[in-house]
């Protein structure tokens, strides 16, 4: 597979992450089920809550793991770097052992790979705690599970599981339309039990990626660091690059 397209479903990936949509059923990834949860009745209410805290967020650092399969093609793709909403993106990726960085200030978006700087497709909706509240009002889950309490990294959270079925697009490939078709995803979610805020969220399920096919995915997204002051200038080898006649 080129290069390229490897950025590419790095790309699309982390879109699919943040959005919290995108993702077809793989019923055999939703058997990952934790073994002590109890239905909880005012966990969908309790998850919204957490959402509507994070309304206060203007800015955020991101550490997000994702583990692609299709077939014998498996690959890791890592993010980890700083967002300044509403569209402006410092990433350091890793995909397969090799690093690359991403810049986006708006619709000016760049991809550094092999030492050189090419313009790539904006990545879209930073916020992802949006999507996910728009996911409970209008595909609400029949039951929301309480988990046991966890400690990620030093932040101790209330943890939260429930399943989607709906129909949304599928992403194609640069160019080519999307397509719609019945999904279903399994999203853990963690709440910082200090401040109720989203200080986690997990999903089980599967992707369409460009050059790949359906591939499974379990996708890891950690924020941390909100409303920090963050160092969001374009990198000075990508101003040189631009501004070279």
């Amino acid at each position: 597979m080129k290069r390229h397209s490897l950025i590419w479903t790095g790309v699309v990936l982390c879109s699919a992450l943040l959005t919290g949509c995108n993702l077809p059923s793989d019923p055999s990834l939703l058997t990952q089920l934790a073994v002590q949860r109890q239905p909880d009745p005012t966990g969908a209410q309790k998850v919204m809550t957490a959402i509507q805290n994070m309304n206060d967020v203007s800015t955020y650092q991101l550490k997000a793991n994702i583990q692609v399969a299709s077939g014998r093609f498996v690959r890791t793709v890592d993010f980890y770097g700083s967002v300044q909403l509403p569209n402006i993106v410092y990433m350091d990726e890793t995909i397969g052992g090799a690093n690359y960085l991403v810049y986006q200030n708006g619709s000016f978006a760049y991809q550094n790979t092999s030492g050189k700087w090419r313009p790539m497709q904006p990545i879209t909706d930073l916020a992802p705690w949006h999507s996910m509240a728009n996911l409970l009002v209008t595909d609400p889950p029949k039951v929301v599970y309480k988990l046991p309490d966890q400690t990620v990294v030093s932040w101790y959270c209330k943890v939260y599981q429930f399943q989607t079925a709906a129909t949304s697009a599928v992403i194609g490939a640069p160019g080519t339309p999307a397509h719609s078709t019945p999904h279903q995803a399994l999203y853990t979610v963690w709440v910082d039990a200090h401040s109720g805020k989203l200080r986690q969220i997990e999903v089980q399920s599967t992707v369409g990626v460009p050059g790949l096919g359906t591939a499974s995915i379990d996708a890891t997204q950690l924020y941390f660091g909100r409303n920090g002051k963050l160092n969001m200038v374009a990198p000075s080898d990508l101003v040189t690059q631009i501004e070279r006649p």
